[in-house]
């Protein structure tokens, strides 16, 4: 074998702008600490309502949260990334701001090779 894997989220695919600020633990205040703030190119499957198109396959979906008193509904998608985007970390919690809107890291899940090695990132946005 080659040893070389098929790019699963092709970097010509990545078309938006994403600010991933990445937090870990808080401050003394109760803020989240900031641990890194990378600018990087995305595929966000979510879209605000008003660039999505009839014919385009992008969408907020939502996922609907019951809470104590009242039933909420809140939009979602994913932002795929071409590789790890953060080697060092094992935890990805923080947001993200792509799409004219600032979304928060709910999971995050990383695409491995059959060798080890991340493919793809993909961060699921609430």
């Amino acid at each position: 074998m080659s040893g070389r894997w098929p790019r699963l989220v092709r970097p010509e695919l990545c078309t938006d702008e994403a600010v991933v600020t990445l937090t870990d633990g808080e401050n003394g205040d109760g803020s989240p600490a900031v641990a890194e703030v990378l600018t990087l190119r995305c595929r966000l499957t979510c879209r605000p309502a008003e660039s999505i198109t009839p014919n385009r396959d992008y969408g907020d979906g939502s996922r609907r949260g019951i809470e104590a008193e009242r039933v909420a509904v809140r939009g979602g998608g994913t932002a795929l990334f071409d590789g790890d985007i953060a080697p060092g970390r094992t935890v990805l919690a923080g947001t993200v701001a792509a799409g004219g809107r600032v979304w928060r890291i709910v999971r995050s899940c990383r695409g491995r090779d059959p060798d080890g090695t991340v493919n793809y990132t993909k961060l699921e946005l609430e």
